[in-house]
């Protein structure tokens, strides 16, 4: 993967903004998005997840182990877009040890700490591209 996209993806994935999302698809094709903000890029291919809500989602990786993050960054005037593609197989699932911890800790430092963490959700990441593609 390249340094550049690897970088930017710590960066964006690590700032837990609020557009950062993960898409996923069940063995049928259904389509499914959550917006998930307590995780964090922890290597140059491997990302934690907490997990409090986002059901469809998480069923979606049990049956297929895909996903795509995406976090998308527009300037105030929303006249230009900036971003990360970051995509994921699922690796492990857990509730409990180091990750879990730290997870739960971080949790606890958002809007969301009244919500119980379900599991932590370890990623092996697959391609990491920018949200545009497009050649200036």
């Amino acid at each position: 993967m390249q340094t550049d996209l690897v970088g930017k993806a710590r960066e964006l994935l690590n700032a837990n903004l609020v557009s950062t999302t993960l898409s996923t698809v069940d063995s049928e094709y259904n389509v499914n998005i959550a917006v998930l903000t307590v995780l964090e890029m922890i290597s140059d291919d491997r990302i934690i997840c907490a997990r409090f809500g986002a059901d469809r989602t998480y069923a979606n990786l049990k049956q297929t182990g895909k996903g795509v993050f995406l976090v998308l960054v527009t300037d105030e005037q929303k006249q230009t877009k900036d971003g990360i593609r970051v995509y994921v197989e699922l690796e492990d699932d857990t509730d409990h040890g180091e990750y879990f911890e730290r997870l739960k800790d971080k949790l606890a430092q958002t809007p969301y700490r009244q919500f119980p963490l379900k599991n932590c959700l370890i990623f092996k990441i697959t391609a990491i591209v920018p949200v545009s593609t497009l050649k200036k």
